[in-house]
């Protein structure tokens, strides 16, 4: 089955919240905590601390973008992920 990308903004919502990768998010965990770090953060913010994040520590930024990008395909784009069926 092929997914298509899911809006970079949400992951990267996602990549720089509080949410721990450790933890197993179910899919509505994944919708709140984007939906309120786009709301504290705003776009702009998100993709600015990320930028930080990959200069100061990329040895753990991919993983973690990796990790944001593959919850948020999961838990964003399932409608998409059937149309492709």
């Amino acid at each position: 089955m092929t997914t298509r990308p899911v809006d970079p903004v949400l992951s990267m919502a996602l990549f720089v919240s509080d949410a721990s990768a450790t933890r197993d998010l179910d899919d509505t965990a994944i919708r709140d905590t984007v939906h309120h770090t786009l709301e504290q953060l705003g776009p702009d913010e998100c993709y600015a601390r990320a930028a930080q994040a990959f200069g100061d520590h990329p040895e753990t930024a991919l993983p973690r973008i990796q990790w944001a990008r593959e919850l948020c395909a999961r838990a964003l784009a399932p409608a998409l992920a059937l149309a492709a069926v």
